[in-house]
């Protein structure tokens, strides 16, 4: 996150030249939204992210293109259900109350 803060919330890093694996890192909610909403086609992962994180198969975050946009519509259908929401607070509760806050108050 320092990075990040000292980089107005986007980072360019640039890996070894032979390895060919520069990444882009943002917390700008601007800039995630220009990626990942208006113009992902221009932000393809490549093969070297895809060998790196084979173990995610072609999910939501491991695909590209066509394949993409229907796991975003699918998701974004799911997200969008109420009894989806109604779960996700149970859980998200859940995980507070028993997971967190005992470490918290400790």
């Amino acid at each position: 996150m320092a990075v990040l803060n000292e980089c107005d919330g986007t980072f360019e890093f640039k890996g070894p030249w032979f390895a060919n694996m520069d990444m882009l890192f943002t917390c700008d909610p601007a800039n995630i939204h220009h990626i990942m909403c208006k113009n992902f086609s221009n932000y393809p992962k490549g093969p070297e992210f895809k060998k790196i994180f084979a173990i995610l198969g072609d999910g939501i975050f491991n695909s590209d293109s066509e394949l993409w946009e229907l796991h975003r519509k699918t998701t974004t259908s799911l997200m969008n259900h109420a009894k989806f929401c109604k779960v996700l607070e149970r859980v998200v509760w859940d995980k507070i109350e028993n997971g967190l806050l005992p470490v918290l108050i400790i």
